[in-house]
């Protein structure tokens, strides 16, 4: 994996935010969806392009009938899916009808701060999307601490299956899943670098160096969106993307 950039979309917000688009949205449909701080809001900015987004057009304003917490939200085929404030559990909200369709907790994860990303902001739980479906990375006192992988079902948020792995949630920078494979970088600063690799397929780990540019030295967003290939990310008031270049590799069978 290679990852270029980053763009720099929009200088925007606080140091803290999310923004993010809809995976499983047609291209002629891609609405860009705002969310600024890690903590004490509810205001859901909505925007339906990114030209719009860069010139501050705003065509939507939504307020969450429950603050959020963190900055690792998800927008999945039409719903918002946060970690709801002081707690560990998810909310489904759906923008089109204005209501919570699910909410369930996310058992025994940690919330609040007690296993953060390394720059703390309430980053306990990270919900994500791959081109597998819907996950949940967080951490548990039964896991000492370290990351844990649950699939999720985006309908009724039900944990389909869980993996433990060893590395400790507060040492990663952020996360994020592709094809199955979870990607963690070793510090939210300059010089971070994508340093491990867990996937769900094998159940095992690896130790990588996949540097990135963190052009702005602090990095509080960083979440892959399948159907672009891109890596959404908050770097310090700006909103980037950084180009994801996957090489996969092609098994031959000698036929002799």
């Amino acid at each position: 994996m290679k990852i270029t950039g980053p763009v720099t979309i929009k200088t925007s917000g606080t140091r803290f935010g999310a923004w993010m688009t809809d995976p499983l949205a047609t291209t002629r449909n891609n609405r860009v969806w705002y969310m600024d701080s890690y903590t004490n809001s509810k205001i859901v900015r909505e925007y339906k392009t990114i030209d719009d987004f860069v010139s501050g057009v705003v065509s939507q304003t939504y307020s969450l009938p429950f603050k959020w917490e963190g900055t690792n939200h998800i927008v999945y085929n039409g719903s918002l899916y946060y970690n709801k404030y002081q707690s560990n559990i998810i909310v489904k909200y759906n923008f089109e009808t204005g209501t919570v369709l699910a909410q369930r907790a996310l058992e025994f994860a940690g919330f609040h701060n007690m296993y953060p990303y390394t720059w703390g902001g309430y980053s306990d739980i990270d919900v994500m999307a791959d081109e597998l479906g819907m996950w949940a990375v967080y951490a548990t006192n039964q896991n000492a601490g370290n990351v844990v992988i649950s699939q999720i079902d985006p309908d009724t948020l039900q944990v389909l299956k869980t993996w433990n792995t060893e590395y400790s949630k507060r040492n990663a920078g952020e996360s994020f899943m592709i094809c199955g494979t979870l990607y963690i970088t070793n510090s939210h600063l300059s010089g971070a670098k994508v340093y491990y690799a867990y996937s769900t397929k094998t159940s095992s780990y690896e130790y990588i160096d996949i540097p990135f540019h963190n052009q702005y030295f602090h990095m509080s967003m960083l979440d892959y969106n399948a159907r672009e290939r891109a890596l959404y990310a908050w770097n310090n008031g700006h909103q980037v993307i950084f180009n994801v270049t996957l090489f996969h590799v092609i098994k031959t069978e000698d036929d002799s």
